[in-house]
């Protein structure tokens, strides 16, 4: 509802003291929060801010203030009434997610929700970065666990930092004590999914000659390719703590190697449904319980 948007550009001018501000929180242009308030104001039949001064509030829009978090949680449990009102209410939660975060943090989070929500339909994507991306621009899912893309079209809200290490065989280790040991080194790496991973990539190619990037689909099979081959990589940690393979962490001098992950979306996810919403702040907790 429009109203809503409106009332909640109000608020987070309140909260962020200018207009700049709350159209960076909201993702949206300045021009929409400006002509949010200029809406909400003929609705009203009132000024909220003080001719010439966009941070100063009227004495109607100090009363507003007062009143608008009620409003918008109001609606908030409206909503979820209807929604829980019966069991017969379907809805599809449509996410993207990276690995090994499928396997961290979903199958007991979606067993949750199946249980509160006994109508819910899940429609999950496991990919790289690039294909998820892909996949919310192409309306196949709503909102994504993934590294930061190229694209500054979309909302993302950064959750943490994953570290990115070298690995090697334990059985049959290299010995890489500088950048120059990687030349003529055999290195994985999971295709062109993740353009943070890629720029650390770009970085040991201007460094070091010759190094030969072998590429697999699969991110979780190139720790047991490692134990196997005696070749390299550089992998997320948590990819690292997850398997079974032989391997061990090599310390080599790559400056920022640390990489993004968040929630990715075309919208801010507090704009979402309700449900949406339960389910990424259920999301973030367990996700940060792993740290």
């Amino acid at each position: 509802m429009d109203f809503i948007k409106e009332l909640q550009s109000f608020k987070t001018i309140v909260e962020e003291g200018t207009f700049t501000k709350a159209a960076a929180k909201l993702n949206y242009a300045q021009s929409t929060v400006t002509n949010h308030i200029k809406k909400l104001e003929e609705e009203l039949e009132v000024a909220l801010f003080l001719e010439g001064k966009s941070n100063v509030l009227t004495l109607e829009g100090e009363l507003l203030k007062q009143e608008v978090p009620e409003m918008i949680a109001h609606w908030e449990r409206v909503k979820d009434q209807l929604i829980n009102a019966s069991h017969m209410v379907e809805y599809s939660l449509r996410m993207g997610i990276l690995q090994p975060y499928d396997i961290l943090v979903l199958p007991a989070l979606l067993h949750d929700f199946a249980q509160r929500y006994p109508k819910i339909k899940f429609e999950i994507v496991v990919g790289s970065t690039l294909e998820l991306t892909s996949a919310l621009k192409e309306n196949r899912i709503d909102f994504a666990l993934c590294s930061l893309p190229h694209e500054d079209q979309f909302s993302y809200e950064e959750l943490f930092q994953e570290e990115l290490c070298c690995i090697t065989s334990i059985s049959n280790p290299l010995i890489i004590n500088e950048l120059t040991d990687l030349a003529g080194i055999h290195l994985y790496r999971s295709g062109n999914g993740c353009p943070a991973r890629r720029k650390i990539e770009s970085y040991l190619d201007n460094c070091v000659s010759s190094i030969h990037w072998e590429s697999v689909s699969n991110i979780s099979t190139i720790p047991y390719l490692v134990e196997q081959t005696g070749y390299c990589s550089l992998i997320p940690r948590s990819i690292i703590d997850q398997t079974y393979a032989q391997v061990k962490i090599l310390s080599i001098p790559i400056p920022d190697t640390r990489i993004p992950i968040g929630l990715l979306s075309k919208q801010p996810l507090m704009l979402s449904p309700s449900i949406t919403k339960n389910f990424v702040v259920e999301l973030k907790m367990r996700l940060l319980s792993l740290l």
